[in-house]
């Protein structure tokens, strides 16, 4: 399901990737800091998931981070 979320006193980066399920694709509206802080966390998330042993090797991903799909926007997709 896309989602597109808008940036309040309730948005935390965090909050976005617990809410999120298999198949999820949302945007985030693009600011450089914003847009660190997104890669930051699904890289974090995708590393812990290896160390559970929830994927099996290093290119294997369970969040992936894109500014070019949408322009503006930072996209996240939850593949696992």
């Amino acid at each position: 399901m896309e989602k597109i979320i808008e940036i309040t006193e309730d948005y935390t980066t965090t909050g976005v990737f617990d809410r999120m399920e298999v198949g999820d694709v949302v945007k985030i509206p693009y600011e450089k800091s914003r847009h660190n802080g997104v890669r930051t966390e699904a890289s974090r998330r995708n590393r812990y998931a290896r160390l559970t042993k929830e994927l099996q090797g290093r290119m294997d991903l369970k969040f992936r981070v894109s500014e070019v799909v949408c322009p503006g926007y930072t996209t996240v997709l939850r593949i696992k």
